[in-house]
């Protein structure tokens, strides 16, 4: 796939159709096979890949859903947020220890 272009995005009964093909092209190429898009009237929906394209890309793939499970739980806490201050304080700790 080329950087900077959409992929090329096949219908879901086209995919499916070539699942096998796929599969033989992912065996043979491993984390080299392009990815394949899919999807309905040619807007992407989800994306096959290889298995060891996955578990090369599954940590960055972790990292981010983190950091959007932490920027909802942020926003949600609102004003309910406890200052680490306060915290160290109540735990007997020195709070410059965590500046």
């Amino acid at each position: 796939m080329a950087k900077g272009l959409p992929p090329q995005v096949l219908p879901t009964t086209e995919a499916r159709a070539r699942l096998s093909q796929i599969v033989a092209d992912f065996a043979q190429r491993g984390a080299a096979a392009e990815p394949v898009t899919f999807g309905s009237h040619r807007r992407p929906q989800g994306v096959i890949v290889p298995w060891e394209l996955w578990i090369e890309l599954a940590p960055a793939v972790e990292d981010a859903l983190d950091a959007t499970e932490a920027r909802h739980r942020l926003a949600d806490a609102g004003d309910a947020r406890i200052d680490i201050d306060a915290v160290a304080i109540a735990l007997g700790r020195d709070p410059s220890r965590y500046r």
